[in-house]
Order: C-alpha cells, then structure tokens, then sequence
C-alpha cells in the first residue's frame, strides 16, 4: 500500500473522521430508495477505504471549479445591479420604478422555476455535467441580449426583463453547486465548503459592482453632446449607422459583455477532461455503517426544522437584495446625486461590503469549530441583520431636495437651503418646517432632468433622509450578519437532510431565496415608491426580529440527521 494512505478510522473513535483509501475502492453503483430517490451506495463488503489521495486531489480540483461557477454566476446578477435603473431609463424616459422591481424579480424568477427541474435532472441523470452546461450557455444568451438592448427599439424593456430571465434560469444552477458540495464533501468538510461556496458567491457580489464602478468612471469622460457614451470609433460608429446596427458601447452594454466573456470561459471548465465528479457523501455513509457493524437506516428528515430554515433562508435573501436593490434608486432620490455619483459611490461600497463579506464567510467556519454552530447563526447573523434594519429608519430633520421640474424658479418658494459635501457634489435640501409637510402641485414633466426626489413620491415632503453615515453604519453591520446567516441556513439544511441526494431539496432551499429575490424588488419598488423608507425599513424590521423568534424556538432541533439502527 503506498505511503500516503492511512488506514482507516473506527467510526466509534471518530464519527466523522475522513477515511484514507487504498487504490483497491470499489466503484460506486446506484439504487433506488422507497421515495423514488437515486441513491449511491458501496456493496456491504466493502473495506472500510474512501479514496486515495490522488482522488481526493481530483475531488477538491472538482470543488475549485464549482467555486468558480458560484463565482461567475454572482457576477452576471451583481453586475448590472446597480446600472438597472439608469439603463432603464436611458431606453425610455418614461420608465417608472415600478418596472425595475419587475426587472431585477426577472432573474430570480427565472431561478425559482428552474431550480427544483435543474435538482430532479442532476438527481436523475446521475450527472450534473450536462445541467451545468446548459445553464452556462442560457447565461451568455442573456447576457448577449443585455448587451444588443438598443437593436430592439420600443420592445427594449421587454427584452430586458427576458435577458435577465434567461440570465435566472442559469443562475438556477447555484441548487445543483449546493446538491454537489453536499454529495461531494464529508460531514466533517461540509461546513468549511458550504462557506467557501457562499465566499466565491460573495466574492462575485464584490467584483460585480466593482466592474460598473469603474465602467461608470471610465466612460463618464467619452460622453456625447446627445448625452450618449462611446467608445467606438467615430467612423465605425457612422457605418453602423448607415448600415441600420444600433448597438450601443457604453457603461451599461459594457457589462453584458464582460458577463459573457465569463460565461464561456466557465462553459470550457465543464468539458469532460477538466471536470469530474466525485459523491463521496454515500460512500462515507456506507463506510461509516460497515465500520459501526451494523445496519443502519435513514429517517424522515425533520420537516419543522427545515421548514423554519427555509423561512429564515427566505428573509435573508428578501433584506440582502433589497438593500442593494434600492440603494442606487435611493441615493439619487434622497442625496440628488447623478446617474454616475450613484453607480460609482454604490458600486465601490458594494465592492468593500463584498470584502467584508468574503472575511466573515471564511471566519464563519472558524467560529463554528470553536462555538456552536447555533448560536453563531443567531448572534453573530440574525441579530446584526435585525440591528441593521432598525438603524436604516430615517431620523433627524433633514429632508430630500425635491425635483423642480417647472419652467419658474420655486427655490424662495421652498425657503430652502442647499449644503454641498466636499469633492462629491450630494445635494441636501432641508425646506422649511411649515412647507415640509405641504403637498406641493407642480406639474410634473417626464422627461425632466433636475435632481432630486421625484414630485409624485409625496412621502420626501415629510420624511427625513437616511444621513450617510447612518446609512454606512447599517450597511456595515448587514453585511457583518448576512454572510454567517445565508451560510449557516445552507449548512444546518444539507445536515438535517441528512446522507442521501439533495438535488431536489436544494432545488427547492433555491427556489426559497429566488421567490424572495422575486417577490423583495417588486415589493419595494411599490412600498418605496408609495410610502417611503420609513415603511420600507419598519416592515423589514418586524420580519427579520419573527425570523429570529422562529429560529430560537428551533434552536434544539437544528442539529444533523441521526442515523437510526437496525
């Protein structure tokens, strides 16, 4: 037997230890269970042996690309984030906020119907190759048509909405990255790799809006007299003219185009002679049966318990993307920044929140060695989040400057004053206390181009503004709690699962945070729009703290599945 393989541990010295191989494994073969499930299995007599050393460097080189495709996957929807709204409106002036909720649902509605179908087809076909594959090439379509958006003309926006569809429907595969880490990984690693997926997703959280950060920067010098940016040649840009070709180069195309980039370089990581597939979560459960002498069966998963993991996996969700839903949106409204002040300031805060992110991912599998997992879950991720919401509710009596879209100058009228911050240009308007609440009429011109809160959202006449260092503040302790919440509901849902294929189950753990992600934007844009932030963030408050109550009256059951003997 070569050098670097260990025998194997007794199960009853250390159950989750990680067996050493010799190179005589035996093939695993698959069967069929009572609930229709495909299951793989190792003969009874087995040696107690789970892989050699080359194979588990072949596992982990598998992990390493499965990474890389959450990576990518977090890029295509992070990227466009924050330029949605202002590429919206560049297709059409008229465009409300209303129809961006239902632009950024697109994706995550494509990832909720897909999910389960993308599970049952790893779980079935006995290989997730060919769902990956498949998304992948679903992801540069959509990407493409997020990029060639101008060549449709007045069906744009529909386009639009379709391109970030397709884009959710690939981003669907982040069920089968779940069921393979599960099936793939030991009990003992599952933890530590769970965490390293959510840091890859992270990581493209952080790259995403880093991209449109500096694309905004890059092409904020090459704006046109029309106010439209450029990069292509004067010459090339006539004949595409001439010959009908409204493709557009700009900050916002731009995007689409890196995303595809991506796409293809992740679809070649996926040919046969890169990527392999290694379940050695039945072995382990084989082995651990064959080393305990006995037979043991799977139970029925606790169904409470992962009920109250799927509803808390839901807020999460709901609060992470709606927060970076609104924040461009809002800091036009409430700090009168430009389209490009929003899209860099966000983008760069987005990008170090994505930072902290990626460090609270990798610390949470520390702390989870030296504390119990539930009680990180709770402290250290659902009562930052809680913590989060009830800071980002606006205090003090400094009110948005309002849009002035009239052809007479109301700044008297107002009785306003103006305070510019240093090298950044954010305009503060606070009216006076006898006008601040008073319905101002002023006809509203919808191709206006002034500063500010909209005329139609009222609630700005009354409500203060978010002051920026509150806004960091509350953004920094979301982004502390958010990471060791959304990795820890992932872990504690694979664990009460239990040893068996998952594909179906992280279907539907996806499809959980997409109906969020698709039901969050559509639910702010109409909440924001029509009550303002102190709504927005009063309601978030109040679920987020019934999260915490349901998961601290599950605290004794969210614990692995135990094995029952026979």
């Amino acid at each position: 037997m070569p050098a670097q393989v260990a025998a194997a541990e007794e199960f009853d010295e250390n159950p989750d230890a990680l067996f050493r191989p010799s190179r005589d494994s035996p093939v695993v073969s698959t069967s069929e269970n009572r609930d229709g499930e495909i299951s793989q299995m190792l003969p009874e007599e087995s040696p107690e042996v789970l892989e050699t050393a080359a194979e588990r460097r072949a596992r982990r080189h598998s992990h390493w690309i499965i990474y890389i495709t959450a990576f990518v996957m977090s890029i295509g929807f992070s990227i466009v984030l924050t330029g949605v709204w202002p590429y919206l409106q560049r297709l059409d002036a008229r465009v409300s906020k209303e129809f961006l909720g239902w632009a950024i649902a697109a994706n995550p509605l494509g990832q909720m119907v897909a999910s389960p179908l993308l599970g049952l087809w790893g779980n079935k076909a006995g290989s997730n190759r060919g769902a990956f594959l498949t998304t992948i090439l679903l992801f540069i379509i959509g990407n493409i048509l997020y990029a060639i958006l101008s060549l449709f003309g007045a069906a744009a926006k529909s386009v639009m909405i379709f391109s970030r569809f397709l884009v959710g429907i690939s981003s669907a595969n982040i069920a089968i990255i779940r069921s393979y880490i599960a099936s793939s990984t030991t009990l003992k690693e599952r933890t530590t790799a769970v965490a390293l997926t959510s840091a890859a997703q992270g990581l493209g959280f952080i790259i995403g809006p880093a991209i449109q950060a500096a694309l905004a920067v890059a092409f904020s010098h090459e704006r046109t007299s029309e106010n439209k940016t450029s990069l292509v040649p004067e010459a090339l840009a006539e004949e595409m003219e001439d010959a009908g070709l409204g493709i557009e180069w700009n900050m916002y195309t731009a995007t689409g185009w890196v995303a595809t980039f991506l796409g293809a370089l992740n679809f070649f990581l996926f040919m046969p002679c890169i990527f392999k597939e290694y379940p050695i979560a039945a072995k382990e459960a084989q082995l651990t049966r064959h080393a305990a002498k006995e037979d043991k069966k799977l139970p029925k998963p606790d169904y409470l318990a992962l009920v109250g993991v799927l509803v808390s996996f839901f807020i999460i969700l709901f609060i992470y993307v709606l927060i970076e839903t609104l924040l461009v949106p809002m800091c036009i409204d409430l700090y009168a920044w430009t389209d490009e002040q929003a899209i860099t300031v966000v983008g760069i805060g987005l990008s170090i929140a994505g930072a902290v992110s990626v460090i609270m991912f990798t610390l949470t599998s520390v702390l989870t060695k030296k504390f119990d997992e539930r009680k990180v879950f709770i402290f250290v991720g659902l009562v930052p989040l809680t913590i989060a919401m009830l800071i980002h509710f606006p205090m003090g009596n400094t009110y948005p400057k309002m849009q002035n879209c009239t052809s007479h100058d109301s700044a008297s009228e107002l009785g306003s004053f103006t305070t510019v911050l240093p090298n950044m240009n954010m305009n503060f308007t606070e009216p006076n206390s006898s006008l601040s609440r008073q319905r101002r009429h002023v006809a509203r011109d919808d191709t206006c181009t002034d500063l500010g809160c909209p005329q139609k959202q009222e609630w700005c006449l009354y409500t203060p503004i978010v002051e920026m260092p509150q806004m960091v503040v509350a953004d920094t302790v979301a982004v502390i709690g958010y990471p060791v919440a959304f990795t820890l509901s992932s872990s504690f849902f694979s664990k009460i699962l239990g040893p068996k294929p998952q594909g179906v189950w992280m279907g539907i753990l996806t499809s959980t945070g997409s109906l969020s992600r698709v039901t969050g934007p559509i639910f702010v844009s109409y909440m924001y729009t029509a009550l303002g932030t102190r709504w927005t963030f009063g309601i978030l408050f109040v679920v987020i703290s019934l999260t915490l109550i349901i998961i601290s009256s599950l605290f004794k059951r969210l614990v692995p599945m135990k094995v029952v003997a026979t």
